[in-house]
């Protein structure tokens, strides 16, 4: 009992004389490590010895064996500790050590925010950087890893040696000749020599018999048990030091026994004693064989020992004996291991989880976002691009908001997006390109328009064609004997028109003639308006008659007004008509039956210039004044008075019938175009565009305004450019 006390007592001395020594695998008969106890001690141990036998590929293997039964904790302390793996000085110095691998950083988003953080500070990119490697899967990874063959230096070796035998022998030649004045140098036999230079290639691991072992193959080939004196030197020169194992493990290392380990071929299942979740890693599926009693084929890339440290980490190890275990471990692993770590938490940390799901899943988690939201996603990669621009996903952006331009045949739904943000950016600021068309020899008294070509009628009793996009004259129509007062589309090739001569004509464009000449009216014609194929014309006459235009028949005739109708509107079915007379009165019409419905009193003194319908609302305008009616009942909503002079013409667009939101473009004889929000009291734009002339009519769709002026002139404010 003495003898052990004095023991105990010796060896405790001992441990207070090497404050450097850590806790570090096995203290060499020492008291166990305080998270695991003798078994985990022993376990980190035998693991001790099968590390010192396995190379780097066996080690990567089993490296993503270990990770990939890891949790959070484990990962995020790998992360962490393998980062300065990352910086540029360990990339320099790790291939000096191993030149057979490239050590390329890991692009990352976080990588490529600070290459564009370096361009923007060095303008030409004065500055080195090394090519970082793409890596998007694990094998990518993995390969990224894998020594490659170097030549053969076994010559070169050999030619080095001999030059520098004989820089010393012309150095000992020298320092013998007493001829030569040079100063005194102590001399040095060859042999001497030969054998200080083999004691120094052999500790940096250069001697020829090793070839090409690096640094770290040479610290880990020092001897297993040290002494106190071995200790303390080899700790003042290498941190990476071979620790000492514990009593009950000299003998099995003398004896080169194999520790306990899980006797497995590749023919045999793993020990019935792991879990069910371990055995089920240990198998992989070749290709589609599901056969009933045949079992799959075992991994066959790792040594046997390696499921027995699967079976301890994922089984019998705490969460605190794992981080114990992978900080010791890691310890153990040279540079290429460290690198392979970072690599593979590098590609599992930035993994593009999109990717990798079916394409339906992948639009639905991005139909959450927004549209600002999917325009930074799609920088982040070729495949977020892709998916973020998907035409799927941008068509049920589009249905959630309110489309206002028109759609082409095939659209590109990320466009009209964007186009209709824009238009609608530049209706509410202002902002278009306006293009003057010059013709006519008079006053341009009507406009009409489609998608493509825009249609002008003057008191030069001609019909001019322009090009909305370019403003160019297409073509020129003659045919009416006095000034033309309305137009409107019919089809893409036919043209209405009426005129102060109390005829309506039907024009071929493609031919430039008249098709049909309708006479019904005994006054100038001064209103059209076509919903299909009815068309309702308003006269001098005091009336305004119901056409079938495909036929050219008179259906019936509206009759009730005391005066002029100079305008005429109709609801989007065709079924209800709006007319605005000299008499100072609106009526609504049964264009079916022929019969008013109601009749609202606008004004007390002047004519009713113009009336515009649209979803229920009614806006017309006498004198300076403009106001807003709701249809149904007749109910004045709101006035507008802006204009110095009396108002032309107006016409209304409601976007939203039930918020009572919509557009009203007015245009008078003070040379004014106004915009206005109906739900405003002021206007939201004044566009000035022809003098002090007095502008006769206008129109607009979503993307643009014309007006036609006393001054011979058509302007096209156009708000999609």
């Amino acid at each position: 009992m003495t003898a052990e006390v004095s023991e105990s007592m010796s060896i405790e001395a001992g441990k207070e004389e090497l404050p450097f020594y850590t806790s570090w695998r096995g203290l060499g008969g020492w008291k166990p490590t305080s998270v695991g106890g003798v078994e985990f001690d022993k376990q980190l141990d035998r693991l001790s010895l099968w590390v010192e036998d396995w190379d780097h590929d066996k080690r990567c293997n089993i490296l993503e064996g270990i990770m990939s039964r890891s949790g959070y904790n484990q990962i995020q302390f790998l992360w962490t500790v393998t980062q300065p793996a990352l910086h540029r000085d360990f990339m320099y110095t790790a291939r000096k050590e191993f030149p057979k691998l490239s050590f390329n950083p890991v692009s990352t988003h976080q990588t490529r925010k600070t290459k564009e953080k370096a361009k923007r500070m060095f303008r030409k990119q004065e500055f080195h950087r090394v090519q970082s490697a793409y890596m998007r899967h694990v094998d990518e990874a993995k390969e990224a890893c894998r020594e490659r063959e170097l030549p053969n230096f076994d010559l070169l070796n050999i030619i080095n040696r001999e030059k520098n035998k004989t820089h010393v022998a012309d150095k000992v030649d020298k320092s013998q000749n007493p001829s030569k004045s040079m100063p005194y140098l102590p001399q040095i036999s060859n042999t001497e020599y030969q054998r200080k230079q083999e004691l120094i290639e052999q500790s940096v691991g250069l001697n020829a018999v090793q070839g090409q072992r690096s640094s770290w193959e040479v610290i880990r080939s020092a001897p297993p048990t040290l002494s106190d004196d071995e200790l303390m030197s080899t700790a003042n020169t290498s941190p990476f030091i071979e620790m000492p194992i514990r009593r009950h493990m000299q003998d099995c290392q003398q004896s080169k026994a194999v520790p306990e380990i899980i006797q497995t071929n590749t023919a045999q299942p793993p020990n019935q004693s792991m879990s069910r979740k371990t055995k089920k890693a240990l198998y992989i599926k070749i290709g589609d064989n599901k056969s009933p009693g045949k079992l799959p084929e075992v991994i066959s890339d790792v040594p046997p020992e390696a499921w027995k440290v699967f079976h301890w980490y994922e089984d019998e190890w705490s969460d605190v004996q794992r981080n114990e275990f992978l900080h010791k471990f890691l310890l153990k692993l040279d540079p290429r291991q460290h690198y392979f770590i970072s690599s593979y938490l590098a590609v599992k940390q930035y993994r593009d989880f999109l990717e990798f799901l079916p394409i339906h899943l992948s639009l639905k988690i991005l139909s959450h976002l927004s549209p600002s939201q999917l325009v930074k996603v799609s920088m982040v990669s070729k495949t977020w691009y892709n998916l973020a621009n998907h035409n799927d996903l941008w068509k049920v952006k589009c249905q959630q908001v309110k489309i206002e331009i028109p759609l082409p045949r095939d659209p590109v739904w990320k466009k009209v997006y964007k186009d209709n943000i824009k238009v609608r950016h530049n209706w509410l600021t202002g902002r278009c390109n306006m293009i003057e068309c010059k013709g006519h020899s008079k006053n341009v008294l009507s406009l009409a328009f489609d998608k493509r070509r825009m249609a002008s009628g003057s008191s030069d009793s001609s019909i001019k064609i322009w090009d909305l996009r370019t403003g160019n004259q297409l073509s020129s129509l003659r045919g009416h004997t006095k000034g033309v007062w309305c137009l409107n589309f019919f089809t893409r090739n036919l043209l209405l028109s009426g005129s102060y001569d109390s005829t309506i004509k039907i024009w071929n464009l493609k031919q430039a003639t008249t098709v049909r000449t309708i006479i019904g009216h005994d006054g100038p014609v001064w209103c059209l308006c076509r919903r299909g194929n009815t068309v309702i014309s308003g006269s001098q006459d005091k009336t305004a008659k119901v056409w079938d235009i495909r036929r050219c028949l008179l259906q019936r005739t509206l009759t009730g007004h005391n005066a002029a109708v100079f305008s005429i509107d109709m609801d989007e079915e065709g079924k209800i008509a709006v007319t605005g007379s000299a008499d100072r009165s609106v009526r609504i019409w049964d264009v079916e039956t022929g019969t008013f419905k109601k009749i609202i009193w606008v004004s007390q003194t002047t004519s009713i210039m113009s009336v515009s319908y649209s979803h229920g609302y009614i806006a017309c305008c006498y004198g300076e004044t403009i106001c807003l009616y709701q249809a149904e009942g007749g109910k004045l909503i709101k006035t507008f008075n802006e204009h110095q002079k009396r108002v032309e013409c107006v016409q209304l667009k409601i976007t939203n019938k039930d918020r009572r939101r919509g557009i009203l473009i007015s245009a008078g004889q003070d040379g004014l175009v106004k915009y206005w929000e109906i739900n405003q009291n002021k206007s939201s734009q004044t566009f000035e565009g022809h003098g002090d002339k007095s502008v006769t009519c206008l129109r607009f769709d979503e993307l643009r305004i014309a007006s036609a002026s006393h001054d011979h002139k058509i302007r096209l404010w156009d708000f999609s450019a």
